[in-house]
């Protein structure tokens, strides 16, 4: 195996993480909103989208796809929730697509693409935070940030790393082979 193949196999293993993440709590409630939503865990939370309070313990981006479809769809007349769940929707599309273009251009071997939509992953994912903390959701005395809330920053710097040194070294193996 190649010293810059270690490198596509670390990246594979953060997009696994990164999809996984998709299912890991990014908001938390928090306080007597936890204790409440544990107590009747069966209850209907938002029934429109089939969320029961045990799903609203810890919102995953998942869940909150859900929501901003059903908001989309919603014609009860308020145009600026129907106008933000569509700019949250497209956000959360963005960065679940970078992901698995990611991962198709690892196996590809495309490093520079990968830097590409890596940085769409990133942007994605920090139009996603500031939007939530923007809009008073978390922090909140109802929710706090969650697991994923951070990891995808720390995933895009990690594959940022990656992807330079492999360029980097398959850059040097053509060097070498030229000589």
């Amino acid at each position: 195996m190649k010293k810059f193949d270690i490198f596509r196999i670390i990246t594979i293993g953060l997009m696994l993480i990164a999809i996984s993440g998709l299912f890991l709590p990014y908001e938390k409630s928090i306080g007597n909103h936890r204790t409440k939503l544990q107590s009747n865990p069966d209850s209907m939370y938002m029934q429109e989208v089939k969320i029961t309070n045990k799903d609203a313990i810890d919102i995953s981006i998942i869940e909150n796809l859900k929501v901003y479809s059903y908001g989309m769809n919603d014609n009860s007349g308020d145009s600026w929730m129907k106008g933000e769940c569509i700019i949250n929707f497209v956000i959360t599309i963005t960065m679940i697509v970078s992901i698995v273009l990611i991962i198709l251009f690892v196996l590809l071997k495309k490093d520079v693409v990968v830097v590409i939509f890596n940085i769409l992953l990133a942007l994605s994912s920090f139009a996603m935070n500031f939007d939530i903390v923007n809009r008073g959701v978390i922090p909140s005395n109802k929710y706090t940030y969650g697991i994923s809330y951070y990891l995808y920053g720390i995933i895009a710097v990690a594959i940022l790393i990656c992807s330079i040194v492999s360029i980097v070294q398959k850059k040097k193996l053509k060097k070498q082979n030229n000589i």
